[in-house]
């Protein structure tokens, strides 16, 4: 029988691998958008998943040495895409600038093969900020009546639902001492609804 890793990984894995297909195959439909280089970033989270899976089982390497560039290049990417489809650039600049701040900490005064908390916060919380500007620009342009058409829209979703139940797992895991698997289903239910309203991005695309 499977063990219940197999079976969260599998359960977390799936939808990814779906998200990355959709992406490939409605690439002409978005190719010239802002969402474009989401292709290039779901490939990406697929290899970081198969490293992190596999580096500790054939090479003895940490995972959290996989999972922290990941924190690094996924932060920087989504934090960079919401700059290409907000108005208050700005904002997210000075996002992005503590972002980085926070890596610079971490690589100064944290081990490299410890996951690194401090970033995965100051991410959250820009994203959810992000995200709350994005509807705000949203009803303030009368287009909500389009959204079931609208890819950024599914995907700021997406990212919004993700890290209103992130965040405070992180923060409160070490409070309530939450690991392994208690702390695994909740993070494999939040991905999964992630990549379910990105896999529902590039779907919506088909009406248009």
């Amino acid at each position: 029988m499977l063990s219940q890793d197999i079976i969260l990984r599998l359960i977390m894995w799936l939808p990814q691998i779906a998200a990355f297909v959709f992406a490939i195959v409605m690439w002409p439909k978005y190719k010239n958008t802002t969402q474009r280089n989401f292709i290039y970033f779901l490939g990406f989270v697929l290899i970081i998943e198969c490293l992190g899976y596999l580096l500790p089982i054939i090479c003895d390497v940490k995972s959290a040495y996989v999972y922290n560039c990941y924190t690094i290049i996924s932060g920087l990417f989504l934090l960079i895409w919401f700059k290409s489809i907000l108005q208050t650039k700005r904002l997210v600049i000075v996002f992005i600038s503590v972002f980085i701040v926070s890596i610079g900490y971490c690589l100064f005064f944290q081990e490299f093969g410890v996951l690194w908390k401090i970033p995965l916060v100051v991410l959250a919380i820009a994203i959810l900020i992000c995200s709350t500007v994005f509807f705000s620009d949203l009803l303030a342009k009368n287009e909500v009546v389009n959204f079931k058409t609208d890819q950024k829209f599914w995907i700021v979703t997406g990212c919004l639902v993700f890290y209103i139940g992130y965040l405070p797992l992180v923060l409160l895991q070490k409070y309530f001492g939450l690991s392994g698997i208690y702390y695994r289903i909740p993070i494999t239910i939040n991905i999964s609804l992630m990549y379910g309203f990105i896999i529902k991005s590039f779907l919506c695309l088909k009406k248009n």
